[in-house]
């Protein structure tokens, strides 16, 4: 991922001024012009190209939107080239328009490759990456930890040798990096080693203040978004700037929210909070340390709080009540709240002498401030809102989530600014959802050919899932279907633990590698599954999208089931007792959305070949299958596995003949 240097051409920089054109001099947008250019772009790809027909129906009305300032919904099937249909438009508006990913991926794709083929084309073109302050390395950060020997955590342990040799790494990398941009560093960074070389914005010294704010790549990064025509974010940093009051992005007149169907649930989490045992027990040391040698009493009081909240949440999580907080829960956050404000008051009233003085005061008072605001917020839940409990990791959170982001965002977004939503899977429901109700839908179709190239399997005479033997028949089908398609296996699971119990029967099975979730890191597995063409990949819910796997590595997609809420989610219920009609207006879209996600997974060029297995009869028997085909491509389909393995044994014996 890049944060490009305003020296350097591409995103951040002017166009050659005797190239490209100037589509900045009227006040609107001019179609026939913005489709002119939508054919110079995609003219210059590599092989030069090709008309699409879809991609020019999604630009003209992108195009038309933004002249008009009036909202927009596109679904756009996979191949359509949605990116450029909406880059384009973008370049020829005046005014500033914010394109938003929910993936690192979609961002970087933007960022290196389609961005920069647009700005080529168009003068004075100027497009940005901008990320969240900790996503960049901290200058006085890293200036204070290469000018000494010890290498600490935050809990004031030794940082493990690994650690500190990606932390020195990092260091000799500091010195050319134009961006600071810490995902530029060339390896899978560690996040204690992440941690201790940036600063979350509650840290931050200020520019103003910090010794090094004016070379502060963050800084920096933040005053070439200033001069952008298009700046490309990520959602989550989008939510944040609405979270903020609007003040961490520069003002803007567009929003384009790609993979939109992500973006209610990351607004409802980012517009909320998250309080949890550790945040306190951090706040705690981070205090005890900043005010040694005589910390106050209020520093260890903490950290006993934190462990007793953590007893009565895990026992209140055991038992399944996971909507609000039992008696001792509240408590023990009150206690907390007095707490922590009085070592806010602690920490303001030390004398720090010095830039590394204000910082290591800063270091504990932006935390300590910001989890006192997030106590507070606890007791002054809206009718809006919803607190109740989840799991991470080994402890419980407390969350506070809005139920619905439409109000929120009806009242305090789209006043100002028009919306495009887009995204290859987006639910009639969802422009409402987020508060765009009266957007216009424009659905485009993906140019390939599913009906030719594809299968849609579900097993007949297959126990239903919740039945016994409903595990071993899976394990039985994955076996039969692996062998057929020599690997090349993408499997799906909605459960971490049933993935991991199927995976180690069929690994003892099938003669083809098998790679599983948990044991590597996402971008290490997604390597290695492209890499070896008889590998299968065994995963559960972040693998249902944004993996990208086109050509023969990738045969075979299998989903163990239609991914209904589990049993018991807050949220959903929530969001159920809202509805009048709940199982069509919000199970039924969300389960069409994510079953799309995964089976999108299979065809990504105009080239791939393979097999959708879903192993839930219901998608071929139940009565509301018809409300969920229409959403999945126009794949044929069957229940013959002997048909699957015919299919799957041709594409075999191709691929291995190309090879």
């Amino acid at each position: 991922m890049h944060s490009y240097d305003p020296d350097e051409d591409g995103p951040g920089s002017e166009a050659d001024p005797e190239a490209g054109v100037d589509l900045h001099e009227g006040d609107g947008v001019d179609v026939a012009a913005t489709l002119e250019l939508l054919d110079r772009v995609t003219g210059d790809l590599p092989g030069g190209g090709e008309r699409r027909d879809g991609q020019r129906a999604m630009a003209e009305a992108v195009a038309t939107a933004l002249a008009r300032r009036r909202p927009l919904a596109v679904q756009a099937g996979t191949g359509v080239g949605k990116s450029l249909a909406y880059l384009v438009p973008a370049a020829t508006v005046r005014g500033r328009v914010v394109v938003a990913t929910a993936t690192k991926n979609l961002q970087d794709q933007l960022a290196t490759k389609d961005a920069p083929q647009v700005a080529a084309h168009v003068r004075g073109l100027r497009v940005e990456v901008l990320k969240g302050r900790q996503n960049y390395l901290c200058r006085f950060r890293a200036r204070d930890v290469g000018g000494g020997a010890v290498f600490d955590l935050d809990s004031g342990e030794r940082a493990p040798r690994g650690v500190v040799d990606q932390v020195r790494r990092v260091l000799r990398w500091a010195d050319g990096t134009p961006s600071g941009d810490l995902d530029d560093v060339g390896f899978e960074l560690d996040g204690r080693a992440r941690r201790m070389l940036s600063v979350t914005p509650q840290e931050c010294l200020t520019r103003a203040r910090c010794p090094e704010g004016a070379n502060c790549f963050a800084e920096l990064a933040r005053d070439r978004a200033a001069e952008s025509d298009v700046l490309i974010v990520n959602t989550h940093l989008y939510a944040s700037h609405l979270a903020s009051g609007s003040m961490l992005l520069p003002a803007h007149d567009y929003l384009v929210l790609d993979e939109a169907h992500e973006a209610p649930d990351i607004f409802a989490t980012l517009l909320g909070t998250t309080v949890n045992p550790s945040a306190l027990r951090a706040v705690a040391a981070l205090a005890r340390a900043t005010l040694a040698p005589d910390p106050p009493a209020e520093a260890d009081a903490l950290a006993a709080v934190a462990d007793r909240l953590g007893a009565h949440l895990e026992v209140q999580f055991a038992e399944g009540r996971l909507r609000g907080l039992d008696e001792g829960a509240v408590r023990e956050l009150d206690a907390a709240r007095a707490l922590v404000t009085a070592l806010v008051e602690a920490l303001r009233g030390l004398d720090a002498a010095g830039p590394d003085g204000e910082f290591r005061r800063t270091r504990a008072l932006g935390p300590a401030t910001h989890l006192a605001g997030d106590l507070a917020r606890l007791t002054q839940v809206g009718e809006d809102e919803l607190v109740f409990l989840s799991r991470r990791d080994r402890e419980v959170d407390v969350e506070l989530s809005l139920v619905e982001v439409g109000p929120r965002l009806s009242s305090e977004l789209w006043g100002e600014v028009t919306g495009v939503l887009t995204s290859a899977t987006l639910p009639p429901t969802l422009p409402a959802r987020l508060g765009l109700a009266g957007a216009r839908r424009l659905e485009v179709a993906s140019p390939f050919d599913y009906r030719g190239h594809a299968l849609l399997y579900v097993p007949g005479d297959f126990p239903g899932r919740n039945e016994d033997g409903a595990e071993a028949a899976i394990v039985e089908e994955l076996v039969a279907l692996i062998a057929a398609a020599g690997g090349r296996t993408l499997a799906l699971f909605t459960n971490r633990a049933v993935m991991g119990r199927v995976a180690d029967a069929v690994a003892r099975r099938v003669p083809t590698e098998v790679l599983v979730q948990g044991t590597l890191s996402r971008a290490r597995l997604i390597e290695e599954f492209r890499a070896s063409p008889e590998a299968s990949l065994f995963a559960v819910t972040s693998f249902w999208q944004g993996v990208d796997v086109p050509g023969h590595s990738l045969s075979l997609v299998t989903i163990d089931r239609l991914p209904f809420s589990v049993p018991g989610d807050p949220l959903a219920e929530a969001r159920r007792e809202r509805s009048a009609n709940p199982f069509t207006e919000v199970d039924l879209p969300r389960v069409a959305m994510l079953l799309a996600q995964g089976v999108g997974r299979l065809i990504r060029t105009r080239e791939d070949r393979g097999v959708v297995a879903v192993l839930d009869t219901r998608l071929a028997e139940a009565s509301y299958r018809g409300r969920i085909f229409p959403q999945l491509p126009p794949m044929r389909r069957t229940r013959d596995r002997a048909e699957v393995i015919d299919f799957l044994g041709a594409l075999r014996a191709a691929a291995e003949e190309g090879t």
